[in-house]
């Protein structure tokens, strides 16, 4: 049977462990409420092999700082695991800041162009069929 101080102590260990996983999920949801208010990833209107994120840019993520600059491209990622997009990944075409009176929809600040990467050829080799020898 267990004493009391140790059923305790047990007790306790798995309390703190809750805890601590309540606050991992906190975080987790923070990062993406910001990413969903800040930021967003769509196919673009004019060119079916582009991808449009846009996100804001402000005093608190200026769009001239490597930090900021860092956390959008973070939600980039992020967006794109979401979605399932670019499993080989991407490269950044362009990046402008939107100009007063272009269409913005959502009221960003910054339009990134985005083109998935295509996957590594396969080796001829790997893709031939067997020969029957």
């Amino acid at each position: 049977m267990m004493d009391q101080a140790r059923c305790f102590s047990m007790v306790t260990a798995v309390l703190l462990a809750a805890m601590l996983a309540g606050c991992a999920l906190e975080e987790k949801s923070r990062a993406d409420f910001e990413r969903h208010n800040q930021s967003i990833l769509r196919d673009s209107y004019s060119d079916p092999g582009v991808l449009v994120f846009e996100a804001k840019a402000g005093s608190a993520m200026p769009a001239d700082s490597t930090s900021a600059e860092a956390t959008r491209m973070q939600w980039l990622d992020a967006w794109l695991a979401q979605r399932k997009l670019c499993p080989a990944g991407h490269e950044i075409i362009s990046r402008q800041v939107i100009a007063p009176g272009e269409p913005n929809f959502h009221d960003m600040n910054l339009r990134y162009l985005v083109r998935c990467s295509e996957p590594p050829a396969a080796d001829a080799s790997e893709t031939e069929a067997p020969t029957g020898r």
